[in-house]
């Protein structure tokens, strides 16, 4: 049996190297490109979060402007209500008054 040539056995492994070499490159140029689209939607996820936090933070603010109005309109409206039930009283009573007073007038032209 003859053994055979030492030239005639070519190498195949350069070529599944090569596959290889292309496959890791491949993969690499994807996980950069995951890398910056996740980056960019981390970005996007932080600056729509800022904004929601900060339209909360406003829309409490008038929240609580509008509160501390209503509060200081309810004590005027209660303080008004309550001059007016005394000018109700005040009216009943200078009517009650002049009914007097013309009536003592009468009286006395009458005398």
């Amino acid at each position: 049996p003859n053994a055979p040539a030492a030239a005639a056995y070519k190498s195949h492994s350069g070529g599944i190297l090569d596959i290889l070499e292309d496959l890791k490159e491949k993969a690499e140029e994807q996980l950069s490109a995951l890398r910056r689209a996740e980056t960019n939607a981390k970005h996007n996820y932080d600056m729509l979060k800022q904004s929601l936090e900060d339209q909360i933070a406003a829309d409490t603010k008038d929240m609580d402007e509008t509160k501390s109005a209503k509060a200081a309109s309810e004590e005027a409206k209660a303080t008004a209500e309550g001059e007016l039930t005394e000018t109700v009283k005040d009216l009943v009573n200078s009517k009650s008054a002049l009914e007097t007073v013309n009536s003592d007038c009468m009286q006395s032209a009458a005398d």
